[in-house]
């Protein structure tokens, strides 16, 4: 009779797979040489910022620039890019242009580049500057590399505002209350799934959406509207709402704004609603600057409610965008679904240019191997 050796059987944590992800940090010293260089031509100054500073440390992007332009704020878009083009083209690179509001446009635009640039070259160094950024752009770049097989490593850099607007109607007064010169975004363009992230969904099993709202609720209602979720349907059951949080005592406003928003799209969709909070296993707070945090709040979230037609909305902040792009990376089964703005208040939006980050992944592809495993077990001999 053989003796069984003995044996312990460890499963992979969602600690264990976050504590391998890189920390942001301020973009105070030269990056690695650039090979292509991914950016968007928004209307806020501080998409300037990352390139300016590029320059400014003497560093060439050696292959291209890709940059997205929007359907929303043409002409506001279109002034500010007058600026940036003449910069990126002093950093050697020829510069192309892309659909930011299509995920299949911006996939074909870096996967024609990267099969372009990698014949003959082992690594390519990727450079994404978020700082105007749209959610859908985001996730479609991230979304578009980490579907490519090619070995990359990635810089993403993001640059902070000096300041953001402040509402003349009060920072008490309700959002739904506010004056209209106010409100930074009007209207609701469409709702679209992004197909990148098109999620493995059957009509029997229930829908359950990881909601990250901001302070406006037209976008994010007719999201859940589209997925079938409202306050006859259960609205308060299934969604998971993770809120913003930040420790700038400045900005504390803006997230007792986004609870207030959220409670609204529970119940009655106006802040009159009865409803004064909500219950405890429906929301979680993750702040602005941490994606490693919104990793492990969407996984776990995912992981829980396994056996539901899961979908994401997200409308939260840029660097929490970088943690949902990697978490559903590595978990296929959910979707995106997002709306667009018909427009945006170019004039106040920000203003300035902040403080300056960046976030480095050497090996991207293993960062989300690392978090496709958690969950799975791994069996390990005990014998000495």
């Amino acid at each position: 009779m053989n003796t069984r050796k003995p044996f312990i059987v460890i499963q992979r944590s969602i600690d264990e797979a976050v504590n391998e992800l890189p920390v942001v940090r301020l973009f105070d010293r030269p990056v690695a040489p650039i090979d292509l260089f991914v950016g968007a031509a928004g209307f806020e100054e501080r998409v300037l910022a990352i390139p300016k500073q590029l320059l400014a440390q003497g560093a060439q992007i050696s292959g291209a620039s890709l940059i997205g332009r929007y359907k929303t704020n043409v002409e506001d878009n279109g002034k500010r890019e007058t600026e940036l083009i003449p910069i990126l083209q002093r950093l050697a690179a020829p510069v192309e242009f892309f659909d930011a509001d299509s995920p299949e446009s911006t996939n074909c635009a870096i996967r024609s580049v990267l099969g372009a640039l990698s014949n003959g070259k082992k690594r390519l160094h990727v450079a994404f500057d978020i700082s105007g950024a749209s959610s859908t752009l985001i996730f479609s770049v991230l979304g578009s590399l980490l579907r490519d097989q090619r070995p990359f490593s990635l810089t993403i850099f993001y640059s902070t505002a000096k300041t953001y607007y402040e509402p003349s109607s009060g920072r008490e007064t309700p959002v739904l209350k506010w004056a209209p010169e106010d409100m930074r975004e009007s209207g609701v363009a469409e709702v679209e799934a992004n197909e990148l992230y098109p999620g493995i969904h059957h009509d029997h099993l229930p829908v359950f959406v990881i909601a990250l709202p901001s302070m406006f609720t037209s976008r994010m209602q007719r999201c859940l509207s589209y997925l079938g979720v409202g306050p006859l349907g259960g609205g308060d059951r299934c969604v998971h709402w993770i809120l913003p949080n930040t420790t700038e005592q400045e900005h504390r406003w803006r997230q007792d704004k986004v609870l207030q928003a959220a409670m609204a799209l529970v119940r009655s969709g106006t802040e009159e609603s009865d409803q004064t909070s909500l219950a405890e296993e429906s929301f979680s707070y993750c702040d602005v600057f941490n994606y490693v945090e919104c990793v492990r709040k969407v996984m776990k979230q995912i992981d829980a409610k396994a056996g539901s037609n899961i979908s994401v909305v997200h409308m939260g902040t840029k660097l929490q965008g970088v943690g949902v792009a990697l978490a559903l990376a590595a978990r296929s089964e959910v979707a995106i679904v997002s709306a667009r703005p018909e427009w945006f208040d170019a004039a106040s939006y920000s203003q300035g240019v902040g403080e300056v980050f960046c976030l480095e992944f050497t090996h991207p592809h293993e960062i989300v191997k690392g978090i496709a495993q958690v969950g799975t077990l791994t069996v390990q001999s005990t014998a000495t």
